[in-house]
């Protein structure tokens, strides 16, 4: 994990006991060298940025994802831009915010205790709470879940201009930036926890331009442990974007 983030928490940064298996992701995106900042429509702009989003959540939560999540959300983002000059994500804050890249497992249905998020002081910078919870009490748990983490995922994307023959993108630099936190290996119990704040900031760009926007995907991620490891249980994981900024 990326170890750009500050974290106050009473809990030590440990796995436990055992590993995690590799768990199997879908067909990898494109690598940010094959991309161009050119594009020919809307829609392929739609799923540039639907790309960017899932490349950015990481590995461990992509693998929550199914193989048509990156279509769907590029479909979502299709049918939500509208505009004449400009293609923003900031534009439609409404439309994703709540989306949930699992159908099956809504994030609003299945989580109860309320993860705090706010703005910073800059774009590219987002304040994250976790307050104290009971996780047998505040989370739907998979029957056989022993243990959970939380993690969160700053995403940047830039915004795009619309020309004659072409939209273009504007901060092509920021674009696909990332940010991250995730919390230690913790027992499902009911007993509470301690809270955690995280400050994530895109520290490969510093502050980035007005012309682009961040995108807050929060995960809660399922283990089983067994033999001495965790095994993770990919399919039970709750994972959704929670706002735009």
């Amino acid at each position: 994990m990326a170890t750009n983030l500050e974290l106050r928490s009473t809990y030590f940064y440990t796995e436990g006991m055992g590993s995690i298996p590799t768990a199997t992701s879908p067909k990898p995106l494109n690598t940010a060298s094959e991309i161009s900042s050119v594009f020919k429509n809307k829609f392929a702009v739609a799923t540039h940025i639907s790309e960017s989003i899932h490349r950015g959540i990481g590995k461990e939560l992509a693998s929550m994802t199914t193989n048509l999540s990156a279509k769907r959300l590029a479909s979502k983002i299709n049918s939500s831009l509208d505009n004449t000059s400009k293609y923003s994500l900031a534009d439609i804050v409404d439309d994703l915010r709540g989306y949930d890249f699992n159908e099956e497992s809504s994030f609003d249905a299945l989580v109860k205790t309320k993860f705090c998020v706010k703005s910073g002081a800059h774009k590219g910078h987002a304040i994250f709470h976790v307050p104290a919870f009971i996780p047998i009490n505040d989370i739907k748990v998979p029957k056989q879940a022993t243990n959970f983490k939380i993690s969160a995922r700053l995403v940047s994307v830039s915004d795009f201009l619309i020309k004659t023959d072409s939209i273009e993108m504007l901060s092509p630099k920021a674009d696909s930036k990332k940010g991250s936190f995730q919390s230690p290996m913790l027992p499902i119990l009911q007993t509470s926890t301690e809270p955690m704040t995280a400050q994530l900031r895109l520290l490969e760009t510093g502050p980035i331009a007005q012309n682009a926007s961040t995108v807050l995907v929060i995960g809660v991620m399922f283990y089983r442990y067994e033999d001495k490891k965790f095994v993770a249980l990919d399919e039970e994981g709750i994972i959704s974007i929670r706002n735009v900024f």
